[in-house]
């Protein structure tokens, strides 16, 4: 049986709004869904006989969760989504979610290298997507004209159908 260690709600911080939101940026090449989690407590079969406590992260009940959008569309076609610096902005993220988020992923390399990050006024992050436009995330597109070291192009050519 699981007993609860901590319970994650929606906390309503009395100086924010509770309609508060914020604009996220990401630099993914790829869609983020943020999601809140909790960990519980349950007994783990042991080797031998016995079991043993063990911490488990849960998605936290009744919690919502978000797509951040990432900044990559399909080849030869326009982006849909707002595209600053080589972010992506998504807007209307509620505070008191992404707090609660950043809280429990601010050790993740994507927040601790400044490839996601968000402030309440949108002019803020596109200010700040601004000034790291020219950092890389590591996961942009090949330019074909600028290999990386040990890559060269195929030789090979497509055939049309």
């Amino acid at each position: 049986m699981a007993t609860q260690e901590s319970t994650i709600s929606l906390k309503r911080n009395n100086d924010v709004p509770s309609n508060a939101t914020v604009s996220v940026a990401s630099k993914l090449p790829m869609d983020l869904t943020l999601k809140l989690y909790t960990f519980v407590t349950r007994n783990e079969l042991v080797m031998g006989g016995g079991t043993r406590e063990v911490k488990v992260a849960e998605l936290a009940r009744g919690a919502k969760h978000f797509i951040v959008q990432g900044n990559s569309w399909a080849q030869n076609k326009g982006a849909h989504q707002q595209i600053v610096g080589g972010f992506a902005i998504t807007h209307g993220i509620p505070k008191s979610f992404w707090e609660q988020w950043l809280e429990q992923n601010k050790e993740s390399d994507i927040v601790v290298n400044g490839m996601l990050f968000a402030h309440g006024e949108t002019a803020s992050t596109i200010a700040e997507a601004k000034e790291k436009e020219k950092e890389k995330s590591g996961l942009e597109r090949l330019d074909p004209n600028n290999l990386p070291k040990g890559l060269q192009k195929s030789d090979m050519v497509r055939q049309a159908v």
